[in-house]
């Protein structure tokens, strides 16, 4: 269990090591024209069926940011403060919250404009969670975010087992097919190419591939029941967004190794306990 008395000094370090990836994160999105800055005129205004979307047209917060693309500019650079603003002053929670707000909102808007759910910045939200709150809240807050954390990778790892794409011996070269048909067109010579159409013409070497980040995904359960696990948890996170990167050419790595913190933290705890 965690301690009852947290470390101020431990939490200050992985509160400041978080917020400097997230903003060294956000500065990359940036530079590879993610901003809503970049994409505030798409003709897409995708809402799915989540109702902070409609909420957010309600307020007119959709209308206000994205009106043109000076006011889509501010925002981020709003955003880009409130996250150094966060840094300078690590013990004002007004700024950490006031980054969490920003975030959601910048996510939401990035989904609508892009059409499609960029489901990985979920873990910068689960990420921030325990530092939205006063320290005596800290041992809580921590538990819900790393819980769902948990549930994220569990769930992701059940639905494809119940869905049975694993009973089909060829669904993971399909799948490659699909993702690499314009990489494979205009790379044709790199090592991606060269291994994922190797897969493809092997079904069994894809299922092999499949089988396993399904089941690095569905370890997680164990994180429900019991905390001496978690640095096969971070391996686990860490393979498996590698597997994701190269295999499948999702750049969600540096977004969601930003959970890895929770389980770092909580290995430190263990391992602080054990020792007095």
């Amino acid at each position: 269990m965690l301690k009852s008395k947290i470390n101020p000094t431990s939490i200050q370090f992985y509160k400041s090591i978080l917020l400097t990836f997230i903003t060294l994160l956000i500065i990359w999105f940036w530079y590879s024209g993610l901003m809503i800055h970049h994409v505030w005129d798409s003709p897409f205004n995708y809402k799915a069926a989540d109702p902070i979307y409609y909420l957010m047209d309600t307020l007119g917060i959709s209308k206000l940011v994205l009106y043109s693309r000076n006011s889509a500019l501010v925002f981020d650079g709003l955003l880009m403060v409130s996250l150094l603003a966060s840094l300078v002053f690590p013990n004002r929670i007004i700024f950490i919250r006031f980054t969490a707000i920003l975030l959601l909102i910048y996510h939401v808007l990035l989904n609508a404009k892009m059409g499609y759910h960029a489901h990985h910045l979920f873990a910068l939200h689960f990420a921030l969670v325990p530092f939205w709150v006063k320290s005596k809240h800290f041992v809580p807050a921590f538990l819900l975010s790393r819980n769902l954390a948990c549930l994220t990778y569990f769930t992701a790892g059940f639905f494809k087992l119940y869905h049975g794409a694993w009973l089909s011996m060829e669904s993971f070269s399909a799948v490659l097919s699909n993702q690499h048909a314009a990489y494979f067109y205009f790379n044709p010579n790199t090592l991606r190419t060269i291994i994922s159409q190797w897969i493809i013409q092997n079904p069994s070497i894809g299922m092999l591939f499949f089988g396993t980040s399904m089941l690095l995904q569905l370890i997680f359960f164990i994180g429900f029941w019991t905390k001496k696990y978690d640095k096969f948890l971070v391996i686990g996170i860490i393979v498996f967004h590698l597997m994701d990167w190269f295999l499948m050419n999702l750049g969600v790595f540096l977004s969601m190794i930003s959970l890895v913190w929770m389980f770092l933290y909580q290995i430190n705890q263990h391992k602080t306990t054990n020792s007095i």
